[in-house]
């Protein structure tokens, strides 16, 4: 599953720091959602996450493996893309502070000062 969203955000409040933070709040809800759909079923998961600023996007890459008891009528697909989804729900909520007003915006555009963390 590959998406991509704009949030307005001002990338350069964004510190390597809050970069851990987002990949900790996505594994949390992703295994979180794993143990409320598969309980005692899942044997192994394994989630991998990279967060970084590229340019003007911040970039979330995830990965995960599962090894659970399925029976026929559960799509593994639906049950990952759900976690996904509700994961990258919370990352989009906690985000919001680090989104800026359109006349910051433009103003950056515009200057193109980037700090760094």
């Amino acid at each position: 599953m590959r998406s991509s969203k704009a949030l307005n955000l001002d990338l350069n409040k964004i510190c390597v720091d809050d970069l851990a933070q987002l990949t900790h709040i996505i594994e949390d809800e992703i295994v979180k959602h794993l143990n409320e759909v598969l309980g005692p079923r899942l044997t192994d998961c394994n989630i991998t996450i990279g967060a970084e600023i590229k340019g003007e996007e911040l970039v979330i890459s995830v990965d995960v493996e599962v090894k659970a008891y399925f029976t026929d009528n559960v799509s593994l697909e639906a049950m990952l893309d759900s976690a996904l989804r509700r994961a990258f729900d919370v990352v989009e909520r906690h985000l919001t502070r680090y989104r800026v007003s359109s006349k910051h915006v433009a103003d950056n555009s515009e200057s193109g000062n980037h700090n760094s963390c």
